[in-house]
């Protein structure tokens, strides 16, 4: 199941397969440090899988690093143990996920473990995972194409957004016993996607939990999530293709003025755009849109993070299942720290990307990236060199 692609100092001893084939990758992927840009570093995590998603990088062992999670749509879910940047094993944590790609891992039952929500069901992290099957429970949310763990009605504890064309917006309130039926709370109508990844926040600055799908904003008038808003405001999203008006959403402070912004990639389209939208008065009442960049590829993935370590947070994406071109894998530097000035760098090419996640893996201090296909079966691991003493820089 695992692969182990060469090591640095292997290379020179590298003469036909897959050995050679990492050194081209490594000395094309790296080219972004030419620009003063943290060069990556490609590995393969494994191969299975197709039609995946429900994507996440948790600690599910509690060894101190990052895994990633994975699942099928209708099918088996996964987390891939991280051992070395060239070395996971993969766990099998369950099957018949009542989901299409929509999947997030928290900590479910407040154990101290965390668990896998994946649409209509949940997986019990059995403490042991790295030789048992989690538990499988029906919670009686809807198969959907966006989860989103977060706290909606102000209770300290996280519940389950959830969206799908099919059904609409909703959001569950975990019980007690999260073993019983989850609490439905109804939102507003549903577009194919939107929420994921990090569509939550505080848009008009009322100290409670705000949600972003697509083209609009919803409200949570009373704090508890029982009264919803909808406010028209994006006009996002292409309105071609067989999902129109599907984008990948992030609600964050971009500009650093204080209040949340909110950033979009578009996806389920051969030419998407990335752009994000200022909150300018403050309270979600007024947008500026600011275009990042105008791509020929289906932007089914939306991370933000700083990923070069100055500060300010940049933004990834990587070509997904529509893109007609070579797949690119793309990071948007924050140049000027303010979303004013953005800097586009080409990290990996030839290789499917769709719901792509940004964390520090490896615990170095800087912030790496895990994706996989959609049509495929290949989970690829993007190690960032920024805190690799003699890397950045150097292929």
């Amino acid at each position: 199941m695992n692969t182990k692609p060469c090591q640095r100092r292997d290379w020179l001893q590298c003469q036909v397969g897959g050995c050679v084939l990492a050194l081209l990758l490594t000395l094309l992927w790296g080219r972004a440090a030419a620009g003063g840009f943290p060069a990556f570093r490609y590995h393969e995590i494994g191969k299975c899988g197709d039609k995946m998603g429900q994507t996440s990088l948790v600690d599910v062992d509690r060894d101190g690093d990052l895994d990633w999670v994975v699942g099928c749509r209708g099918g088996e879910v996964w987390w891939f143990e991280f051992r070395a940047p060239g070395d996971w094993a993969r766990h099998k944590i369950g099957d018949e996920a009542e989901t299409d790609v929509g999947g997030t891992a928290f900590d479910v039952d407040g154990d101290g473990w965390v668990d896998q929500a994946s649409g209509g069901v949940w997986y019990r992290n059995p403490g042991e995972p790295r030789t048992k099957e989690f538990t499988r429970y029906a919670n009686g949310a809807i198969p959907t194409h966006d989860n989103v763990a977060t706290d909606i009605d102000g209770d300290g504890k996280l519940d389950l957004v959830a969206m799908s064309d099919k059904a609409g917006l909703f959001w569950y309130r975990i019980p007690a016993d999260p073993t019983k039926p989850w609490e439905v709370h109804k939102i507003g109508s549903g577009v194919h996607g939107g929420v994921a990844p990090h569509g939550v926040g505080d848009l008009d600055g009322d100290g409670d939990n705000d949600i972003v799908r697509s083209n609009a904003w919803f409200e949570n008038r009373d704090g508890k999530g029982t009264t919803w808003v909808e406010h028209k405001a994006f006009g996002f999203g292409s309105a071609k293709g067989p999902y129109p008006f599907t984008t990948k959403a992030w609600v964050l402070d971009l500009d650093g003025d204080g209040d949340r912004d909110v950033v979009m990639a578009e996806a389920d389209c051969e030419k998407s755009r990335v752009a994000w939208f200022e909150n300018a008065d403050g309270r979600g009442g007024v947008w500026k849109q600011h275009l990042i960049a105008q791509t020929d590829q289906d932007l089914h993935s939306l991370a933000v993070a700083d990923l070069d370590g100055d500060g300010d947070p940049d933004l990834f994406s990587g070509g997904g299942p529509l893109t007609k071109t070579v797949h690119k894998w793309f990071i948007w530097e924050n140049a000027d720290g303010k979303g004013g000035l953005w800097k586009e760098y080409v990290v990996l090419e030839g290789k499917r990307c769709h719901e792509a996640v940004a964390a520090d893996v490896d615990g170095d201090g800087d912030v790496d990236i895990c994706s996989k296909p959609w049509n495929g079966n290949l989970h690829v691991f993007l190690e960032n060199l920024a805190k690799t003493p003699g890397a950045a820089g150097k292929p």
